[in-house]
């Protein structure tokens, strides 16, 4: 059992002599410098405004989950955590964390106050995207601080929080990523399409005229194109021995097209769907579903990864006030429980049903004290008003006799 239990216990697979050739594998930088860009192109992505909202609608979709602990049964341990580790505390650092959905990688710094003796999270600090790096002779998951070439492992000091797909990647999945070819080319179609704009976007006037000799012609052509260039938007004039005006339009054709192609491709590398997020012509409701579904899949990703993330932040609070105690555990409520209608039919049925849940999953009202509840009582139409049993539920009254 010993020699099992030796076994059970021992590594395999030792990555660790692989890590020099590890960190010449793919990874962000590496990306970026096959496609001929810098860090800074994150940035530019994020000024486009299709990314942006979708991504601000990712992040959201976090941010308006309820997070919860499991209580240890620690008193005092249980009050401290929902006490100083409150929904601001994980809102902030949260907001920093979350940029990790484009950029692959966010890490922030934990800043600690002391607060009636217990040490709680004053505040978080951003430490940027563009700061970091991963030296071939660091600790290999370890973020550095690239101009100091310091780790970046102080105890109970930083969060670092992956977009991970489970590749063992030190700088995540950046969604940006999979949105660049799109991006760069609606970029590139929208300077071609100014371009294009400058040349043929303007129609042009000609003015029709009858001419007995070619000399003639030529001097009334230049006079009438005199007359034309001074035309601004609004002018009207009148020309002499002139037959006819026409207006010579030049279309630039599918500018549309490209623009609304792109955007669903960057809707796909960003939310994992696209009807949910653009304009939908042709959908129906069953793919409409469908999509949202998707969607919501992707949130409840971000949700569990940020629940391993933010976990630590307990861990910490813990291990410095309340050294060798467990911590709670983190919970981030996603859409995977039960809905109201199925928590209201179970009652009606007699299924038990926990109630910290209806107040902490399915957000009713806790009241305040006793003073504060308010239970509607609900009578039967066959007891006389002021019979007790007219408090008594219709559905479990006693059978009549007689």
């Amino acid at each position: 059992m010993a020699a099992k239990k030796k076994e059970l216990e021992s590594h395999i697979v030792e990555i660790s002599g692989f890590r020099s050739i590890v960190s010449y594998l793919e990874d962000t930088n590496d990306w970026l410098f096959s496609v001929g860009e810098s860090q800074k192109v994150f940035s530019d992505m994020m000024c486009d405004g299709r990314i942006e909202s979708l991504v601000g609608d990712r992040k959201d979709r976090v941010q308006q989950l309820t997070g919860s602990i499991t209580p240890t049964g620690n008193k005092a341990v249980d009050e401290a955590c929902d006490r100083y580790v409150d929904f601001n505390a994980r809102y902030e650092a949260q907001s920093i964390l979350l940029n990790a959905i484009p950029y692959g990688i966010a890490v922030c710094e934990i800043i600690w106050e002391n607060k009636n003796g217990i040490y709680a999270p004053a505040s978080f600090v951003p430490v940027p995207r563009q700061a970091l790096s991963f030296p071939q002779d660091g600790e290999y998951m370890t973020p550095y601080l690239t101009i100091e070439n310091k780790p970046l492992n102080e105890p109970y000091k930083f969060l670092v929080h992956r977009n991970s797909t489970g590749d063992g990647s030190r700088w995540g999945s950046p969604a940006l990523k999979s949105a660049y070819w799109p991006w760069k080319f609606k970029r590139l179609g929208f300077k071609f399409w100014i371009m294009a704009a400058e040349k043929v976007g303007v129609p042009s006037v000609l003015a029709l005229f009858q001419s007995k000799t070619t000399e003639d012609a030529k001097a009334r052509a230049k006079a009438l194109s005199e007359e034309l260039r001074n035309l601004e938007s609004g002018s009207s004039g009148a020309f002499g021995n002139v037959t006819d005006i026409k207006v010579v339009d030049s279309e630039i054709k599918d500018f549309d097209a490209i623009v609304s192609t792109c955007n669903t491709e960057i809707a796909y590398a960003i939310t994992g769907q696209s009807l949910a997020t653009n304009q939908a012509v042709y959908g129906t409701k069953a793919q409409a579903t469908t999509h949202e579904k998707t969607y919501d899949s992707v949130t409840s990703g971000d949700a569990y990864l940020m629940q391993q993330t933010l976990q630590k932040l307990y861990d910490f609070f813990v291990e410095i006030n309340f050294p060798g105690e467990p911590a709670p555990i983190y919970d981030i409520d996603s859409t995977d429980y039960a809905s109201w209608e199925t928590v209201r039919d179970a009652i009606d049925r007699g299924v038990p049903v926990s109630l910290s849940s209806l107040y902490d999953k399915n957000h009713v009202p806790r009241p305040k004290d006793e003073a504060d509840a308010f239970v509607k009582t609900i009578s039967s139409p066959f007891a006389a008003e002021g019979d007790p049993a007219s408090y008594a539920d219709f559905f479990f009254r006693g059978r009549r006799q007689g």
